[in-house]
């Protein structure tokens, strides 16, 4: 396992971490297996979200009960996500979260974990304008979490929401440390936001099904997403890396498999950590080979071209055009220029103004881009 650290939080989390959607609903003794065997394979980012709900008759989350018996003894090697909904799921933006809900599921959450605090407070599925307004105003969701940090209960507060006028806002306002953002070939080419309605989940999977480059500006405009968060210094959380499973369903011909879509995640600007959703210790296993499987197996470059989310002219970090007869790791340097890291840049062995125009690299890019531009507009932003 590899770790990342997460933004500016200080935290150290791993590439791979978990989310517990589609496990916590499931029978205790398979809970405890899936945690402890992605504890013991060096997982130690939890995104806790249950499917059952606090009941108010019991007073407890069944879904709690059984991950503070899975992580017992397992505290301090951990890190650990509490989901705030704006809206109640699945995403019914008629029916907002109730402030008193979230109290009672909170302490429910810290008295079943037997902690006193989490590591990131989530402000969830926030995904439109007047649900952002609610949740950073005035007695909200966001004034209720500082509240907790200023009481130690919460180390860190996040954002999450799957739109990227929304991601900007989160992002700019400086009230987060996190952003939970999918992350997948599928979506990063969407664009027009307003044009279909984005706040409405569904809308997001229709217009990616329906997406054809022809007669599009070749753009990903949802990657500018994790650039601002590399810049501002939030942590991104990768989430929805397989879409749902609707990449692996819709182009099945393509070659995407659970490996080479984390991969894809992991190359992306920005990105701490990607959480895919496991429900049993088998699923954790298959997830985990992403440590020994070979570069052939993690490579998701062809996949991505012969489907139909493929967008010339852009870069996908899969370093094909390597290697560079000057030296030049190309995907850094234009990883460092799409997020318009100079740091990180400053840090590279080779600068881009090495560059010899050879064109070797572009006879080798299966998404054509034009790296020969890309250098000297790397040269000309990052003058060291």
């Amino acid at each position: 396992m590899q770790y990342r650290t997460l933004g500016c939080t200080g935290l150290k989390i791993s590439e791979i971490g978990m989310g517990l959607e589609h496990l916590l609903d499931k029978d205790e003794k398979t809970v405890i297996k899936t945690i402890r065997a992605a504890v013991k394979g060096g997982v130690n980012y939890f995104d806790c979200l249950p499917l059952t709900e606090y009941s108010k008759e019991t007073g407890t989350n069944e879904g709690y009960v059984k991950l503070g018996r899975a992580i017992t003894g397992l505290r301090d090697q951990i890190y650990l996500s509490f989901i705030a909904y704006v809206a109640r799921p699945p995403y019914n933006y008629n029916v907002d979260m109730p402030l008193s809900y979230i109290r009672a599921d909170f302490e429910c959450y810290l008295r079943e974990l037997n902690t006193g605090y989490t590591d990131v407070f989530i402000v969830a599925c926030c995904d439109n304008q007047v649900d952002f307004e609610q949740a950073t105003g005035s007695g909200s969701l966001l004034e209720y979490a500082r509240g907790l940090q200023s009481a130690g209960r919460v180390k860190h507060i996040g954002f999450s929401t799957h739109n990227t006028v929304i991601a900007h806002r989160a992002i700019e306002s400086g009230f987060f440390d996190v952003l939970m953002y999918p992350v997948n070939p599928a979506f990063d080419v969407i664009d027009d936001e307003e044009t279909y309605n984005s706040d409405i989940l569904g809308n997001i999977w229709d217009r990616a099904h329906d997406f054809s480059a022809q007669g599009k500006g070749g753009t990903q405009p949802r990657k500018d997403v994790f650039a601002a968060c590399e810049r501002h210094g939030v942590g991104l959380v990768a989430m929805k890396p397989f879409a749902g499973g609707f990449i692996l369903g819709v182009e099945k011909g393509a070659g995407f498999t659970p490996l080479n879509l984390i991969s894809y995640a992991l190359a992306q600007s920005g990105v701490s950590s990607v959480v895919p959703g496991c429900s049993n210790p088998r699923e954790i296993k298959e997830i985990l080979k992403y440590y020994s499987a070979s570069a052939k197996t993690l490579d998701y470059s062809a996949a991505v071209a012969k489907s139909r989310w493929s967008v010339k002219g852009n870069c996908l970090y899969c370093s094909h055009c390597l290697p560079c007869p000057a030296g030049i790791d190309i995907a850094r340097v234009i990883k460092c220029l799409d997020s318009a890291n100079a740091a990180k840049y400053a840090s590279l062995a080779v600068k881009a103004s090495a560059c010899r125009q050879c064109g070797a690299c572009m006879k080798r890019c299966p998404f054509e881009v034009n790296v020969i531009e890309k250098m000297r507009q790397a040269a000309e932003a990052f003058i060291c």
